[in-house]
């Protein structure tokens, strides 16, 4: 293991030559981390340049396949990127350190399992099944990490929420987004490849099938790519319950976040409120207290009488206030509070109303509310047919 880790090393892109990684049908390397000219194995490995694409070494992230070609099964999932034929396995290198690391270790695993006794299994299905099996480990490692660091975080948001643990949340919320959006990806190559039998009989190589759609005898390999697209479908389903979770916290710290603000607005509203019943009081001491003549001071009753008016209208409009915000806290949208303040409305502002206060064809209303140029077109019986007729798709009436 030391040895291909320490021959194994990053490459730097280049658009004249490939480089990869051979294994003989013995599980042994014949050439590590080998040049070759591109349009040479594309001729020698009968590939098209578009074929090339998908399975280059470049930072881009492609999206994973797996394609099957005239005697050869060309593998792209995440790090491994890999060309299988009945007697070899080319595996590209990589520019990225950090994959380098993984492929490393994932060569050296390919090597132990084809130098085991084959027991009857192709050798390009037990190079399909090593592949396999990296990136199972791998999503597998991914998804306990992501259920052990966003469960701590929501266990604590649930006790206390906290602006840098919600931060932290966002921050691997996306991660686990783009983990989800990877395995569900992986899944979908899977599942279309259990769904193609052509392909399926294409990825026989050392017992070449014809295929037949009236002869399905692919059971070997369909067992095979079943129990690591079950596996696959497990990851999704737990990295997609944890982002359900993710949600719902998300949402419910919303809730309590509006409530908050919601407590702050009326607490906020309740100051004004008093204020504005302070100044109401403080309104008629202040006119009592100007220089003027006003025979007030020399009576004895005076200065309590503008005191006891003073407190009276102060509760006064306190109490009108408070009971305006109670009816506005308690509006519903088909509650009762609705329909009255409909009914007020309607009261108040049809222009046949007897009441001339607050009638809107009265000079001071229009001065206050302005005027409405916009006629309504109430529609006939025979119109509002039609329109009913249109809307359920029937021919309407001559």
């Amino acid at each position: 293991m030391e040895s291909i880790y320490n021959r194994l090393k990053p490459i730097t892109p280049n658009e004249a030559h490939i480089s990869c990684t051979i294994f003989d049908k013995e599980g042994n390397i014949t050439a590590v981390s080998q040049k070759y000219p591109r349009m040479t194995f594309l001729r020698d490995n009968n590939l098209f340049p578009r074929d090339l694409r998908k399975i280059d070494t470049s930072s881009i992230d492609v999206a994973p396949s797996i394609m099957i070609r005239t005697n050869t099964i060309l593998v792209n999932l995440l790090h491994i990127k890999a060309i299988i034929k009945k007697d070899m396995v080319m595996v590209f290198d990589t520019s990225t350190p950090s994959i380098a690391t993984r492929l490393g270790l994932f060569m050296y695993d390919l090597e132990m399992k084809l130098k085991l006794p084959a027991g009857g299994i192709p050798y390009e299905f037990r190079a399909l099944e090593c592949i396999l099996i990296s990136i199972m480990s791998y999503l597998e490692a991914e998804v306990k990490m992501h259920i052990s660091s966003c469960g701590l975080i929501l266990s604590e948001l649930e006790d206390h929420v906290d602006r840098g643990k919600l931060q932290e949340l966002l921050i691997k919320s996306k991660k686990l987004s783009s983990f989800y959006r990877k395995a569900v990806l992986i899944r979908d190559v899977l599942d279309e490849l259990l769904d193609n039998d052509e392909d399926l009989a294409g990825m026989y190589l050392t017992e070449v099938k014809k295929f037949d759609p009236k002869v399905e005898d692919y059971e070997d390999l369909e067992m095979i790519l079943e129990s690591y697209y079950k596996q696959c479908d497990e990851f999704v389903q737990q990295a997609g319950s944890l982002l359900n979770d993710i949600r719902a916290t998300e949402d419910i710290v919303n809730i309590i976040l509006d409530a908050n603000r919601n407590s702050l607005m009326l607490f906020e509203l309740k100051v004004t409120i008093y204020t504005l019943g302070f100044t109401v009081a403080t309104l008629v001491p202040a006119f009592y207290g100007m220089n003027l003549k006003n025979y007030i001071e020399e009576s004895y009753y005076g200065f309590g009488a503008v005191v006891v008016i003073s407190i009276i209208q102060g509760l006064f409009i306190t109490f009108l206030n408070f009971r305006k915000l109670h009816t506005v806290q308690h509006l519903t949208m088909m509650g009762t509070g609705a329909k009255k303040a409909t009914k007020l409305a309607s009261k108040f502002h049809h222009s046949s109303s007897p009441v001339g206060t607050l009638n809107k064809d009265k000079w001071y209303y229009r001065l206050f509310y302005g005027t409405r140029h916009t006629r309504y077109h109430h529609p006939t019986n025979k119109e509002k047919d039609v329109i009913w007729r249109m809307i359920n798709d029937d021919k309407p009436l001559k």
